[in-house]
């Protein structure tokens, strides 16, 4: 049951394959972290700006992040050339950012945060954009996207900084690039010795960052892009994307639940393991999920729940959250929980969707499995894999809650499922009411996603 679990999905949603196993690895593969900070590289040298790593003051500060090995794990995973991979291979996710690019760029000032592979920079240098600033945290993708700029022709237009964006010496370095390209853009030839006269050039006319984990949040990186807008970003710039919008729905995921299931439920050696079937949803369903749902698996009509504001949000709107949500349920079940994904409005007109009525993309949507309250206190953690039966017409409301502290992340989801009273479908009328919902650590090093 699982294998033919798996060869549907993969006929169905090729990308959800590339995704599950970079979910996988980072689940089950034991890193040094400090080898992973410190991947070496043979490249031939490419010029690259690589400050220190001392904070600035006013920034999100070591208190508001994780640990050192977190953020070691976190740059030496993004240093590793698959993951950028998987990421330009997600054709919605490159073609959307390099139409908006397009759109926006020509003639401007760009600030790439988080520049990665560097291709949205060269993106930028396509457009006609006339200066590009590409920050990078990792060394090693640093190098990457320096020598992919000289590679491509663009040295003249697109400068790689190696560090964290709120580093003093990564402060220092873009504010000693903007203020030559303020000297520049006037025709002097002071701006080298104004940096230490100026504190904050907001000289960045479009700042660009792919900053978005799953369901948007996951990573915590808006903080930096928030970091970067308040100290570069010139009174009438542009932010791509502009604003961001989480959506969520209740579902159901036969497909998924079978292939972590099934093979307890097949008698394996003739032997009766189906009490296993619980504790094997359990240990999945501990942590959010990340899988394709098609659009007969959402059971109401999706809700947006959230909206950023890119241009005016802070970092912390990001970290910490309770949302409401309430859904009439309409299609056939179970209720297996909460599906969350979002949209962003990269420029006028350009949008990218991760929802499960579009194309696919790296994000897929995030799963929440939920169970009746209680039921695994009870021992009862097939409930899990079961779901939750109910008519259509029932009411789910509840919340959704998030606090992320660094690079790790606790949901919430805790809500009531109030049911019709039997014959008053086409009434208001409400009968039972069972308490539902699930709690969730996602982490980023091992052991977490």
């Amino acid at each position: 049951a699982a294998a033919s679990a798996a060869t549907w999905v993969a006929r169905r949603k090729p990308r959800l394959l590339a995704a599950r196993r970079r979910q996988r690895q980072r689940r089950n593969t034991v890193r040094s972290t400090a080898a992973a900070a410190s991947a070496p590289t043979d490249l031939a040298a490419a010029p690259v700006a690589t400050p220190s790593a001392a904070t600035v003051q006013g920034g999100s500060g070591e208190a508001e992040r994780a640990s050192e090995d977190d953020e070691a794990w976190y740059f030496g995973e993004y240093g590793r050339v698959g993951t950028h991979r998987e990421m330009l291979e997600d054709d919605v996710r490159t073609r959307t950012f390099r139409k908006a690019i397009f759109a926006t760029c020509s003639g401007k000032v760009v600030l790439d945060l988080g520049c990665g592979s560097g291709i949205l920079s060269m993106f930028a240098a396509q457009a006609g954009a006339r200066r590009v600033i590409a920050v990078e945290g990792s060394p090693r993708t640093a190098r990457l996207a320096a020598e992919a700029v000289r590679r491509n022709g663009f040295e003249g237009v697109v400068t790689v900084v190696c560090g964290r964006v709120e580093d003093e010496e990564t402060v220092r370095e873009v504010d000693r690039l903007l203020l030559a390209e303020v000297g520049a853009a006037a025709g002097t030839e002071e701006a080298d010795s104004a940096v230490a006269d100026v504190a904050s050039p907001k000289a960045v006319d479009v700042l660009v960052s792919e900053w978005m984990g799953y369901m948007l949040v996951h990573e915590d990186m808006f903080g930096s892009v928030a970091f970067a807008r308040d100290r570069w970003l010139a009174p009438d710039g542009f932010m791509i994307p502009a604003s961001c919008s989480l959506w969520a729905a209740p579902f159901k995921n036969g497909d998924f639940v079978e292939e972590v299931t099934g093979f307890w439920k097949s008698a394996p050696y003739g032997l009766d393991m189906e009490h296993l079937m619980g504790p094997a949803m359990k240990e999945i369903a501990c942590k959010p999920v990340i899988d394709i749902l098609e659009e007969e698996h959402v059971l109401a009509q999706p809700e947006r729940i959230w909206r950023l504001h890119c241009a005016t949000a802070s970092g912390q709107d990001a970290r910490v959250q309770r949302l409401h949500f309430e859904f009439r349920l309409g299609r056939k079940g179970p209720l297996h929980g909460l599906a969350v994904w979002f949209k962003c409005g990269l420029a006028p007109g350009i949008g990218l969707s991760t929802a499960p009525n579009t194309e696919a993309t790296h994000w897929a949507q995030t799963l929440l499995f939920a169970a009746p309250l209680g039921a695994a206190d009870s021992g009862d953690d097939r409930r899990l894999a079961t779901g939750l039966r109910y008519s259509r017409g029932d009411l789910l409301s509840g919340e959704l809650a998030w606090d992320v502290t660094g690079r790790k992340m606790r949901l919430q989801v805790h809500g009531n499922l109030r049911r019709r009273t039997p014959g008053s479908e086409d009434s208001d009328e409400e009968g039972e009411c069972i308490a539902w919902g699930g709690k969730y650590d996602w982490a980023l090093q091992v052991g977490g996603e």
